[in-house]
């Protein structure tokens, strides 16, 4: 059944006919309650998939400026846009403003919405090194989510990490050099938003080399500003001054030689109002990550963290995780409002700014499950290909004098979690292959099995960071007869050497088994034939 992606903006997008004007906004401003503000700062989980009567509860009690999308609230791309629909058409009757619905869609390890073929890394994007066709690659993302009934998509990544090093930024962003980072992080956000979707850079000012994930704990970097001006700030500051609308989320991350209070950048009023805001001439939203995180917690109260974060200059905050810590955040909010605490100047400056990005908000164009969406699909799909393709060629030109030459009595044992892998390995491989669910104790069986035969060889499909650990169980002389494909950022794999090949391919595919195939069959050169008339002459 066709599902009118269209009809989830009819009355309410009238934000959207109006000219973009303070005088004409302000007005708005003035006929909502310190309730309706207050939602308007929210950004907000949900349980379940579908729109239920605990959701429709959720913003009549607390009208919410935002929704935000996990992997658990999508089964499928129809039920998504269902529920999109009837969330914005309650608001419509309910807030006096359109919602924002936002997911996180930044490819690779971070992808809530599955297509056929697995959307790649940030870092395997960057591998392009084509700012034309990362442009193009966003536009076509964009599109797709935009017909699910999402309008601001938290990515992209402009973090800088060393591909090569083991930090927890992993392979989500698009490399370590600051000029590439920032000409690939930039056509990627001019690509979604010349499709009508607000982009969202993260996190700033910048995670990049950070070993400690924020998620678990506080971060902290030593760098002064102007060495973060020199490297780590460079895409922010080039994407400040963008003309489209935008988004910034911050990171739970603290900088003492730039804000000596030592406190989060989250918290931090001189990085986001003196640097972000002032010095770099930002605009734009200022969103934080959640501030559930570990790295967020500078009080254990969460209403407190809320308070702290919007006072430091951030116009929404996300609370993602238990609904007794969102309610707590709104209430505490109120209060600090009521008692003057957060001025009403100052919460009229942030909901302004929202309301002002909300009026940009563009009517979908498409249908979910019509021809078009259809086309927008199979575009996504070849587009991710081509590029995952363009990952696994380049790794295979590192192959060293180790890798494997077979014949029709070789064996390849492999070793996957995602048999998907494997059947597209043995669809195309011409010799014999077997396959081991990929654990800590096939891996000593599999060694044992190619150890004891001459002609086996292993091919380790590392999908994950714990998979790629597991390598370390094989001995000098086992390694030497085993590939390993490679799906993480090629520092989660300590050491390289002795392998047969590593191949990093830095993002997940199972398609790539299909051409690890290819190579292990393309026949070995043919041997010199020598001259019968010369045969048993020993050559000078």
């Amino acid at each position: 059944m066709l599902l009118q992606i269209s009809s989830f903006v009819a009355g309410l997008i009238f934000l959207a006919q109006c000219p973009r004007t303070n005088a004409q906004e302000k007005p708005l401003i003035e006929r909502m309650s310190v309730q309706e503000k207050v939602g308007q700062t929210m950004i907000w989980t949900f349980a379940g998939t579908s729109f239920s009567k605990q959701t429709e509860d959720m913003l009549t009690r607390y009208p919410l400026g935002a929704l935000i999308a996990f992997s658990r609230n999508i089964k499928s791309t129809s039920q998504i846009a269902k529920f999109n629909a009837d969330a914005q058409k309650f608001a419509s009757k309910k807030i006096k403003a359109p919602l924002f619905m936002m997911i996180d869609q930044e490819g690779g390890t971070v992808t809530r919405v599955k297509v056929g073929t697995p959307l790649p890394s940030a870092l395997a994007v960057g591998q392009m090194q084509n700012a034309q066709f990362v442009e193009s690659y966003a536009h076509t993302n964009a599109e797709l989510l935009m017909a699910l009934g999402f309008n601001v998509n938290l990515s992209p990544v402009m973090d800088m990490s060393n591909p090569n090093s083991n930090s927890f930024i992993s392979n989500r962003v698009f490399g370590s050099e600051p000029e590439d980072v920032t000409e690939l992080s930039l056509a990627y956000a001019k690509g979604l938003a010349s499709a009508g979707m607000i982009p969202t850079a993260k996190h700033f000012p910048g995670h990049g080399g950070m070993v400690n994930d924020s998620h678990l704990k506080a971060a902290k970097k030593m760098a002064t500003l102007e060495e973060l001006e020199q490297r780590d700030l460079m895409p922010f500051m080039q994407y400040a001054g963008a003309k489209y609308p935008k988004a910034m989320m911050m990171a739970h991350l603290a900088l003492p030689n730039v804000d000596a209070t030592g406190l989060p950048a989250t918290y931090s009023q001189k990085i986001i109002q003196e640097i972000l805001r002032n010095k770099y001439g930002y605009n734009g939203l200022v969103l934080t990550d959640d501030l559930e995180m570990g790295g967020a917690s500078i009080s254990d109260d969460l209403g407190e963290r809320a308070i702290r974060a919007f006072l430091a200059g951030n116009d929404m905050l996300m609370l993602a995780g238990h609904p007794r810590n969102q309610k707590l955040a709104f209430e505490a909010m109120m209060t600090a409002v009521k008692s003057g605490r957060i001025s009403e100047e100052r919460l009229n400056e942030s909901v302004a700014r929202i309301l002002e990005a909300k009026s940009t908000l563009r009517k979908p164009l498409v249908q979910v499950e019509d021809k078009k969406s259809r086309e927008i699909k199979t575009k996504l799909e070849a587009l991710s290909r081509e590029i995952m393709q363009k990952n696994f060629k380049d790794a295979v030109k590192a192959k060293t004098s180790l890798w494997p030459v077979l014949d029709k009595k070789s064996r390849v044992v492999v070793l996957a979690s995602d048999r998907r892998f494997y059947a597209s390995f043995k669809r195309t491989f011409h010799g014999k292959t077997d396959f081991q669910t990929l654990n800590p104790e096939t891996i000593l069986q599999a060694a044992a099995e190619i150890a004891d035969d001459r002609r086996a060889v292993a091919v380790f499909y590392a999908s994950g960071s714990k998979t790629a650990k597991w390598l370390v169980q094989l001995s000098p002389e086992l390694r030497a007869k085993v590939i390993v494909v490679n799906c993480n950022n090629p520092g989660k794999i300590e050491d390289q050497s002795g392998f047969a090949a590593v191949l990093n391919i830095n993002s997940y595919s199972p398609e790539s088994g299909e051409w690890l195939a290819k190579e292990l069959n393309t026949p070995p050169l043919e041997p010199d034939i020598r001259n019968p008339a010369t045969a048993g002459v020993e050559l000078e």
